[in-house]
């Protein structure tokens, strides 16, 4: 195919608390949790990462700006009801 694919081992510890999963245990709107998702894989597509301590907290508080910045915008549950309601209404 063209391709060269390197592989490489990782430990993997049994429970990392970091990340997105562990945020979102609380969150059961999936909308929402999409919401967080997106930013957060934005935010690893901008370089950011949460591999080490230092990379963690800095990436959490870029999140938590952001999606800080959607609620203000969007509002709490960014613009999703809302859109939905008005897409479900005819006129």
């Amino acid at each position: 195919d063209g391709y060269e694919y390197e592989y490489m081992e990782v430990e993997v510890d049994e429970y990392d608390d970091r990340g997105v999963a562990p945020a979102m245990q609380y969150i059961y709107d999936p909308e929402i949790r999409i919401h967080m998702l997106v930013v957060h894989g934005m935010l690893h597509l901008v370089g950011y990462d949460h591999i080490e301590d230092d990379d963690y907290e800095l990436m959490v508080v870029r999140e938590d700006e952001v999606l800080a910045e959607l609620r203000k915008r969007l509002g709490d549950n960014f613009g999703v009801k809302e859109a939905l309601s008005a897409g479900g209404q005819k006129g």
